[in-house]
């Protein structure tokens, strides 16, 4: 059983067929991946610097902005654990009621890796802003917590 890669039309032998990721759409051989991957390693510089200008904000709407151009909805997810010295200076701040230091700085960290991907995937599909932000935070169990950072990726425009 021969396979066909989707982007050059190589055709490749059984071994490929063996290795290959049954749950995507489509195959692409080895060649075609390390392509790709340099391609996004040489964007990446141009991207970040496109992300830096990407505006966040929860309102659906930017005052003197209008949006002529409506990208989809991007989730970011991230999941932390804890850990144990996180779990043991936690419980002995909660004993005082104090705040947990080491668990607060863990979620400030991981929001902004998710403000920071958001703004990524932004740049990468064209967007300029990002409307709508919610951000939810859910516990797991296992002392895991979930962090979700969702929004609407647009491009605004500023109204004369």
């Amino acid at each position: 059983m021969a396979l066909t890669c989707s982007r050059c039309g190589a055709k490749q032998g059984v071994m490929a067929a063996l290795t290959a990721n049954i749950g995507e759409a489509a195959y692409v051989c080895d060649s075609c991946k390390a392509k790709e991957a340099k391609e996004k390693e040489e964007r990446l510089p141009h991207l970040r610097q496109l992300a830096k200008s990407v505006v966040l904000t929860t309102p659906h709407n930017i005052d003197g902005h209008r949006v002529p151009k409506y990208l989809g909805i991007e989730s970011v997810e991230f999941v932390i654990g804890t850990g144990v010295f996180s779990e043991i200076t936690t419980e002995v701040e909660d004993f005082f009621g104090q705040r947990s230091g080491a668990f607060e700085k863990k979620l400030q960290a991981a929001r902004r890796a998710a403000f920071e991907t958001l703004t990524m995937l932004a740049a990468e599909k064209g967007a300029n802003a990002v409307v709508g932000i919610d951000v939810d935070y859910k516990e797991f169990s296992g002392n895991r917590v979930g962090l979700v950072v969702n929004g609407t990726l647009v491009e605004i425009e500023r109204v004369a």
